[in-house]
């Protein structure tokens, strides 16, 4: 059985073709070969060893967990803790609302980590207030369950929109 190797897209230098490769058979000393994936040329591009296989199964197919946000600080305020390494850390509920396809707005509460600097920075901010988040995906545990946060390092308050008026006062 063929499978498609994790390598970038190669061109193949007898038929021309660029596609990504696949992987054939390997030897005693080989885990396996990269070919090109056309049927009709399958020319031998390269030996991959055991460690670049295993590299191969390790990683899969990756993914991007990076999450900006853009809402208010919940009511609950901000609660800043320490870890016992001393480092810093702020959790607090970032309200995010979003008109849906009902027309309706709709309040979306994502909890928010932030380590660090910006941890105790983020104790003076007040419940209402503008912020920009940026983090990523993460799971800590909370009591008896785990739970799906957003945790960065980078909080920066905003200022609230205001409607400004425009045009000629007469």
């Amino acid at each position: 059985m063929v499978k498609t190797a994790l390598l970038p897209p190669l061109r193949c230098p007898a038929c021309g073709r660029i596609d990504i490769p696949v992987l054939g058979p390997g030897t005693q000393t080989h885990a396996a070969r990269a070919l090109y994936s056309n049927p009709g040329c399958r020319r031998f591009l390269k030996w991959l060893g055991r460690a670049e296989m295993a590299h191969e199964k390790e990683t899969g197919m990756g993914g991007i967990a990076h999450c900006p946000l853009v809402g208010i600080v919940g009511k609950p305020g901000v609660e800043v803790r320490y870890a016992t390494t001393g480092t810093p850390c702020a959790s607090l509920t970032v309200v995010v609302s979003e008109q849906g396809s009902d027309g309706k707005m709709h309040d979306l509460y994502v909890p928010v980590e932030v380590w660090g600097r910006k941890a105790e920075q983020a104790s003076e901010l007040e419940p209402g207030q503008w912020v920009l988040f940026e983090g990523k995906l993460a799971r800590r545990k909370k009591a008896e369950q785990w739970e799906t946060v957003v945790s960065g390092f980078d909080l920066m308050p905003l200022l609230q929109p205001q409607s400004t008026l425009t045009g000629s006062p007469n």
